[in-house]
């Protein structure tokens, strides 16, 4: 699905741009240049792809388009890994070590296949927790780089921004013995700042940090999933497991066994 606040967010920008440039002027077309976006976004792509790998790039390119589709997990979806990890302990309660190697080949959570892949073979939660931890903080600082990557590209906009100027300037000192020539040096160096600023403000670094939220997001679900394994192979029971991972969840959205259907209800003792 669609994220509407990210494509309202990108509408309501450009109506306030346009809107402004309309109301000073009906000559729209002096604020397109193809030579400042060259020396801007093109500029920027360079630099870029000296500093940093292709792959990595690649990604950020990715996430860029991904913060236009609706972040999966929230809090109606953690009520329910809840309700889930209830039904995975009553499962290997049941079935025994043989159940977390059906729920790890059930799965299409990469994270969960990979958690319960690793029970399966006998380790001790402490083993679990470690390895667990160490794969969700890896995971988390990798994909990191393509918040970073974009914010490095958000800080270079300007600078190439400036560049177009001092360039926009040097065209108009070369041509002051004719004043009629101006015009051109001084469009370069004003859209080329226009842009510098604009693909900063406006895309990079907007999208770095959606990217990072996103992240931050999949890391918090990631942990309360690992909590969940560890109590279930504590033999923990099933009240003590939904309290526990409830105390991670707003309270009005935490999940109880004995709801009624209708929703999420404080927990209630029997």
């Amino acid at each position: 699905m669609i994220s509407l606040s990210t494509v309202l967010g990108v509408i309501f920008g450009f109506i306030v741009i346009a809107a402004g440039i309309l109301h000073e002027t009906k000559d729209w077309h002096v604020f397109l240049s193809t030579s400042s976006l060259a020396i801007v976004f093109g500029g920027t792509v360079t630099v870029t792809f000296i500093g940093f790998r292709f792959q990595y790039i690649w990604n950020a390119f990715l996430a860029t388009l991904r913060i236009f589709l609706k972040q999966s997990i929230s809090s109606k979806t953690l009520m329910l890994d809840v309700k889930t990890a209830i039904e995975w302990q009553k499962k290997v309660q049941a079935e025994g070590q043989a159940a977390y190697e059906a729920i790890s080949k059930a799965s299409k959570d990469e994270f969960v296949r990979y958690i319960f892949g690793l029970a399966s073979t006998g380790y001790k939660p402490d083993d679990i927790r470690e390895f667990g931890t160490t794969s969700i903080e890896e995971h988390y600082f990798r994909h990191l780089q393509e918040a970073n990557i974009l914010n490095t590209m958000a800080s270079m906009t300007p600078a190439f921004g400036l560049v177009g100027t001092l360039m926009g300037l040097i065209v108009m000192l070369g041509r002051l013995e004719d004043p009629s020539k101006l015009g051109p040096g001084l469009s370069l160096a004003l859209t080329s700042t226009l842009y510098g600023l604009l693909f900063a403000r406006f895309v990079f670094m907007p999208s770095s940090t959606k990217v990072k939220q996103t992240l931050s997001i999949d890391r918090f679900r990631h942990y309360i999933l690992l909590e969940a394994l560890v109590l279930i192979m504590e033999k923990k029971p099933a009240m003590y497991i939904q309290d526990k991972l409830n105390s991670y969840l707003g309270r009005k959205d935490q999940y109880s066994m004995f709801a009624n259907k209708g929703g999420p209800a404080p927990a209630k003792r029997p």
